[in-house]
């Protein structure tokens, strides 16, 4: 039996270590490499069945290298799993959208490692043995120009393949409907149930309008997947989509048609991702720049009102000086006073809560208050 071959690059020997010593087996043969340029060439020597590849390298990064490789028709159906200390969303989403089939986070766990390396590893040889077959079949069908034969060769082929992605698709935490050309669904995956709230069996031999807010919306989607399908494209578009309960939801949508080895459309396959909690994210970070911008607005404001309030106190100051304290006009001073303080303390505490950063005034004597309240009328 032939050995499976094994490409692990990462620019950090500890980690190229780790990871031969966990795949460390009969069955492979495992090739580490440090410098991304040089796997390159490497990987289209070898041909290996499965590349592990770290994210962030100082000469190229993972992402540069994956484009690089899907972008080659020689090594574009080789199973790229990304190593990487980062696990949100966006650098899964990114890695996927470049044609990786998986992630594997630091710390490594062996068990998790040998058991995704695995099933890659089958999944790459049934996909290999699948098309070998495929070819192998319509060789025969043109020898023996059998086209009852050939249908019935293709069908099998294509249950075959459907048992293998049936196991496929029930793992995956996106939605999975698959459709007839009628647009009626024939089967839906467990994430399906999950995000719309229908079981499978309400689901199977229902329009697919039942996912759309109305039936405006559903002719709307449906012209314009049938538009794309004509030029031979995979649609893929955000679009709100409705619960079985009614409400409506934000979700990301890619549909693409099923065909057979003669082209032949027999359906089409939906992937759809509930965008709700992402949408709740940005809306709170928008909410959050709003406030930022408030708050610096408001420290900006108290900061150009604290002079003005001084030259008020300076002037007040100097107005009690010259008034004896039994004229009723020092009483009203004093009152303006404690109220310019009071005015001077609040504006003070929204400097502190907006954090608007200033120099602290120094205390002044009478004469920098004249000075201060001089310079101000001067000023304007």
């Amino acid at each position: 039996m032939d050995k499976s071959k094994l490409v692990i690059i990462d620019d950090t020997p500890s980690n190229l270590k780790l990871l031969t010593g966990i795949l460390d087996s009969p069955e492979y043969i495992i090739y580490p490499i440090s410098d991304p340029t040089i796997a390159i060439n490497a990987i289209n020597g070898l041909i290996p069945d499965i590349i592990l590849l770290d994210i962030i390298m100082p000469k190229m990064s993972g992402y540069d290298l994956c484009k690089l490789l899907k972008s080659d028709p020689i090594t574009k159906d080789i199973p790229v799993i990304f190593i990487t200390s980062r696990d949100n969303i966006e650098d899964k989403v990114k890695g996927f959208s470049l044609g990786a089939v998986d992630y594997i986070t630091k710390p490594f766990q062996s068990d998790e490692v040998i058991a995704r390396v695995q099933i890659h590893i089958k999944m790459y040889a049934l996909q290999k043995s699948l098309q070998r077959r495929t070819d192998e079949t319509q060789a025969l069908n043109n020898r023996l120009e059998h086209e009852n034969f050939q249908r019935r060769k293709v069908e099998e082929a294509l249950r075959e393949s459907y048992l293998w992605l049936n196991s496929v698709f029930n793992a995956l935490e996106e939605a999975v409907i698959i459709l007839n050309p009628e647009r009626v669904v024939i089967d839906a995956n467990p994430a399906a149930e999950k995000i719309f709230g229908y079981t499978k069996d309400e689901l199977k031999h229902q329009s697919c309008e039942i996912f759309h807010v109305d039936y405006s919306h559903f002719i709307e989607f449906r012209n314009k997947t049938a538009l794309a399908f004509e030029r031979g494209d995979t649609v893929s578009f955000e679009y709100r989509a409705r619960r079985k309960n009614g409400t409506i939801f934000p979700s990301e949508h890619s549909v693409a048609l099923l065909k057979t080895s003669s082209q032949k459309s027999i359906g089409m396959v939906s992937i759809v991702r509930d965008l709700t909690e992402k949408k709740k994210a940005e809306e709170q970070l928008r909410e959050s720049e709003k406030l930022k911008t408030v708050f610096e607005i408001t420290g900006a404001v108290c900061h150009e009102m604290n002079q003005p309030l001084m030259a008020i106190s300076g002037y007040s100051e100097l107005a009690l000086m010259d008034i004896p304290a039994n004229n009723p006009a020092y009483k009203k001073l004093k009152k303006i006073q404690k109220q310019v303080d009071r005015m001077s303390e609040i504006t003070k505490k929204l400097m502190r809560i907006s954090r608007y950063k200033t120099k602290d005034y120094p205390d002044c004597k009478i004469v920098d208050l004249v000075k201060a309240s001089e310079d101000f009328e001067d000023r304007n």
